[in-house]
Formats: structure tokens, sequence, C-alpha cells
């Protein structure tokens, strides 16, 4: 089983960035991630360090990319998460000009969260449960640079929680080799990550990488056990949620054979729409998703 140390990072996805490691399509891999940090906060006084040095352009950094051989634009790569494997302790932080409530909140501060007692313990004062997941993934775009820090359509910081062990991710393939990279990974993050942290906190993370031709989506979609979902991000929550909409109506009439209205109707009726990030963090888009339960199923022949 191949993988992919922590030191094999990268805070970019691009087509022009070289490749950690080649694979071939079905093969499983053990790939080690760091926290947004790099492994920089250790304790709530190292954050003050930090934030002094923080380059926007090098947080949350992603293992990889990854080669996958026989990839090819117009291809999906479909990345099965196996498991998460938290490391014994993380972090949550608040930031200057970033969060969605600001009045009042001492930045930049951190809380320092222990993995113990079969979840998670909060500054030794609360007990939460742990709840694993990741928050980038990504291929590289066709053009450009996107960064480990913002969310595009071929993925990378999108923040979703639907993205965790037992879920099967879809990503577009638009440069050969796909160049996938795995990072952010969150002991527990709520919905919205709304100071702009959840649980940040190095892991392993293994992954079955395979392909399927021609059939590259327009964004990243999501599969769990109960859930088809999904993504959107834009400038506001308003627009991102619009995209996620957009994106599950479309999921709807390929799947049950309906028309657009009918499948925004549906995704009315039984669809949930949920916040990714909403933490206002100046220059980074805003993310959603939605979802659409596979207990749905459509009724005789026609």
């Amino acid at each position: 089983m191949l993988r992919i140390r922590r030191d094999q990072l990268t805070y970019e996805f691009s087509a022009t960035t070289p490749p950690v490691a080649f694979i071939r399509p079905g093969e499983i891999l053990v790939l080690e991630t760091y926290d947004a940090s790099t492994g920089r906060i250790r304790s709530p006084e190292d954050v003050h360090a930090y934030v002094r040095v923080r380059d926007p352009r090098r947080v949350n950094p992603a293992a990889g990319p990854i080669y996958v051989e026989g990839a090819a634009p117009g291809d999906a790569l479909v990345v099965d998460i196996l498991d998460i494997r938290l490391e014994s302790q993380g972090f949550v932080r608040t930031a200057t000009g970033a969060g969605v409530v600001q009045e009042g909140i001492a930045a930049p501060e951190a809380v320092i969260v222990r993995v113990a007692d079969g979840g998670l313990v909060f500054g030794e004062k609360v007990w939460l449960p742990a709840r694993p997941m990741i928050g980038v993934i990504g291929t590289a775009p066709a053009e450009g640079v996107v960064y480990t820090a913002a969310p595009g359509p071929q993925g990378s910081n999108l923040d979703v929680n639907a993205i965790t062990t037992g879920s099967r991710v879809h990503l577009p393939v638009q440069v050969p080799g796909a160049l996938l990279a795995i990072g952010d990974v969150h002991a527990s993050m709520g919905d919205g990550e709304v100071s702009g942290t959840g649980v940040e906190i190095n892991a392993e993370v293994t992954v079955r990488v395979d392909l399927e031709k021609g059939v590259a989506p327009a964004r990243v979609w999501v599969e769990t056990p109960e859930h088809w979902v999904a993504t959107g991000n834009g400038p506001t929550l308003d627009a991102a949620v619009e995209v996620a909409v957009e994106e599950l109506t479309r999921m709807a009439m390929r799947l049950l054979g309906l028309s657009r209205t009918e499948a925004f109707m549906l995704v009315s009726a039984c669809g949930d729409v949920r916040i990714g990030q909403c933490a206002r963090i100046p220059g980074l888009d805003a993310t959603a998703y939605a979802l659409l339960p596979k207990a749905v199923r459509r009724l005789g022949a026609g």
C-alpha cells in the first residue's frame, strides 16, 4: 500500500505542480496530512507567532499531488474515503477580520483540543464527539492555480461535512493524471465553520482511487450511504447555495428522469441545503452543499 508522507505536500492545485507519486486506478493509498497551520500551532501561545508569518497562499496543506495513470480531461476521478485516523490533538482558533461573530471575540486566540475519552476534549473544559471529515480534496484546474485555502469547481477547500469515512467523492479530471491532493482534516467542524476553523488536526487518510472514463462532472459531487450531495461555492453564501441547488436539481433530473421544474420542486420538497463555510474570510468564497435522500425513488416504468 502506497504511503504519502506528511512532507509530500502542496498548497496549490495546478497543472504545473510536479506529482509526488504515481498510481494506477483501483489502488489504495494512505495520506499523512498536516493541520491547517502545517503543524505550527501546538499550544495556545503559538497562535500569535503563527499569525505573524501566516501566508494565505500557504495554509491548508494537502498531501500530493498524485498522478493517476490513464486519467485524461473529460474523465471522472472517484475517491472512496475508507478511513480517517486522527492524531492526539488539534486546535480551533479565531482570526482578526474573519468570522461570523467578531464583536467581543478575542483574536487571535486558540484552544487546544485533545482526542480522548472516545471523543474530543475542548480546552480541558468541554467534551464533544469526534466527527472527522476532510476539508480539502481536489484535482488540478485546466488553467491557472487554485490555492488550498480556496474552493473551486474541481474541489480544493470545500469544507463539506459529507466528505467523511464511507463517502465517495466524484471529481472532474481537467489535466492529464488529474493531480489529486487531499488535506485539511478536521476532528470536528460545525456546518458553517463560523470562526474560519474547525478542530484542525494532523491525520492519516486512507482512500481508494478509481477512474470513470468520459463522465467528468461539472463540479465535485459526493455520495454517502444515505444521500447524493451537490457542492457549490460563490462570493456570497447566497451565491454558493444557488450553485449547490442548481447542481442538485440537475442531479435529480438525471437520476430520476424528471423535468427541470419537477426536479427543482423535488429538491424543495425533500432536499436539505447546508452551509459548508460562511466565515466571511476576506477574498475567499463561501461554500454550500445540498443533499437528496437516496430513499427517493422513481415509481413505475414511465
